[in-house]
């Protein structure tokens, strides 16, 4: 995706610390004795949520006594490329610190999964349907401030096109189709827009049917983001009213994984979905 290439260099050179580290039998816990670090200052540098500076990536160097001078040039070429500025950085002034960090994992994610109960996936949503949200919200202070959360919110999609786009994978409640977000013809071209997604060979769309009944995730959306670099290293987004949580223990990873089985067995087929939108859609025209 154009302008993430810092998220990509600092999720790579994360990865390839924590595989250095691991291969010395060391834990987070024997850094922090060496350094003086905090744990949790090892763990974002492995999970890429923070650039690393010259001086630390050389104590590391030194700790995991890499000797080998090719490896040390490319991860402090890696660690060059994690100081860029990501795109959403252009619209600091609306875009929380925390949902910037879950930009980062999903500048870098190879699959998203993401199962929503109440309005179109953001990465779906076209700009109309995105200005009804942030005005229903009330959000912004302004006139440009709602332009300006729309054009990041927009300008995020980018992520599905081009050679390395990640596989989307989206689970909506049918009551989302019906739901008049921004009135009738707002709705209706949103619909319209989800059958065109679906088109892309990277993109599926299915729906939960009224008729199924209750399901596991019904107490709120979430989303799963998985990375081809390293199959353990699955992020889970919640949001929240408030803030957003970013879970990455392996055990409550799981229980989201599972939750994610569930929804896709009550789901109807992507063909039976695409169906239901199309319905959907004739009805927004009355």
């Amino acid at each position: 995706m154009p302008g993430a290439r810092g998220s990509i260099d600092r999720r790579r050179l994360g990865i390839e610390l924590r595989q250095l580290r691991e291969a010395k039998g060391l834990t987070l816990e024997d850094l922090k004795a060496h350094t003086g670090w905090s744990t949790s200052k090892g763990s974002r540098q492995e999970r890429g949520l923070v650039p690393i500076n010259p001086a630390d990536l050389r104590t590391l160097m030194q700790f995991y006594e890499v000797k080998e001078q090719a490896i040390i040039d490319a991860l402090f070429a890696l660690a060059s490329g994690s100081r860029g500025r990501d795109w959403w950085h252009r619209y600091d002034d609306v875009v929380s610190r925390q949902f910037s960090t879950y930009l980062g994992f999903e500048a870098v994610a190879s699959v998203v999964q993401t199962y929503e109960g109440m309005v179109v996936p953001g990465l779906l949503q076209t700009p109309e349907y995105a200005r009804a949200l942030v005005d229903a919200v009330g959000d912004a202070q302004n006139e440009e401030e709602a332009g300006r959360r729309v054009e990041a919110r927009t300008y995020r999609q980018q992520i599905l096109q081009g050679d390395d786009a990640p596989r989307l994978h989206a689970i909506l409640d049918e009551g989302i189709m019906h739901r008049e977000v921004g009135g009738r013809d707002v709705m209706r071209g949103q619909l319209m827009h989800l059958l065109d997604a679906v088109r892309r060979t990277n993109v599926v769309v299915q729906v939960i049917p009224y008729q199924a009944g209750a399901h596991r995730a019904m107490e709120g959306g979430f989303i799963i983001l998985r990375f081809a670099e390293d199959e353990n290293s699955d992020v889970v987004s919640v949001d929240l009213r408030t803030r957003s949580l970013y879970i990455d223990d392996r055990a409550e990873v799981e229980e989201y994984r599972e939750a994610w089985e569930s929804v896709l067995a009550t789901a109807a087929s992507p063909l039976q979905s695409q169906q239901l939108i199309e319905r959907a859609a004739e009805e927004m025209k009355r």
